[in-house]
């Protein structure tokens, strides 16, 4: 075979894999989060993605700043630290509205919260967020939906613990889950980049096109994502 031929066939077996690897799934792997204020939250664990059998076309990525995020499936939420973006100081927080769709007297005051990531985690830590429902007391008895937390809103908001005031410079979130008396409702300015199997990567601050403060999601989904929630690829 000559040298034309051989890279041909090298091509077209690089294309057939490439096919055949379509709707793969992964899965992260494990370290302790942290709990937080609001109604209450957990992290920890693992977490994975699972693929669907049949045929798949190639999706193609989608960028959105302040975009949406919501659980997809009934289960926790895989974070992992892409990057920290070069900061030292500062709070990394996920908050999710654990009384969506569930009567209540204030909605605004009723969140769940974790803090998954402290400042010297390392890069490419993994944890799971298991949200949690509200307390009864704070629904007053109202029944608390078969499928939590599939479908309820998801927020990441990070902030610059650098000694300035909370600004545009020093604050950043996804899109709001609702709770006006929550401050950094107003700059939503972090970019969502929606991938295939209900993946998402979050960026924060990215610095003269760099990664900035940045983190891989599993188990989400938003309005930008390829194919929705529950995608087959």
């Amino acid at each position: 075979m000559n040298l034309k031929a051989a890279l041909l066939a090298t091509a077209a077996a690089g294309a057939f894999l490439l096919v055949a690897a379509c709707g793969g799934g992964g899965s992260g792997s494990d370290s302790n989060g942290s709990t937080g204020g609001g109604s209450g939250s957990t992290g920890g664990g693992s977490s994975s993605s699972s693929s669907s059998g049949g045929s798949c076309q190639p999706q193609t990525q989608t960028t959105t700043v302040g975009g949406d995020l919501f659980v997809a499936e009934q289960g926790p939420v895989g974070v992992t630290l892409l990057s920290n973006g070069g900061l030292s100081q500062y709070t990394f927080t996920f908050l999710y509205n654990n009384v969506f769709g569930i009567p209540t007297n204030n909605q605004q005051d009723k969140w769940g919260q974790a803090t998954p990531f402290a400042p010297g985690t390392p890069v490419g830590t993994s944890t799971r967020v298991q949200l949690q429902p509200p307390p009864s007391d704070l629904i007053h008895g109202e029944p608390v939906p078969s499928t939590f937390p599939k479908g309820i809103p998801v927020e990441l908001w990070l902030t610059k613990n650098d000694g300035n005031q909370p600004g545009p410079a020093s604050s950043s979130s996804t899109a709001s889950i609702g709770k006006d008396i929550l401050g950094h409702d107003q700059w939503h300015t972090a970019s969502v980049t929606y991938g295939t199997n209900n993946t998402a990567t979050v960026t924060f601050f990215p610095a003269g096109g760099g990664a900035g403060f940045s983190v891989g999601l599993t188990n989400v989904f938003g309005k930008g994502s390829p194919m929705g929630s529950g995608d087959g690829c």
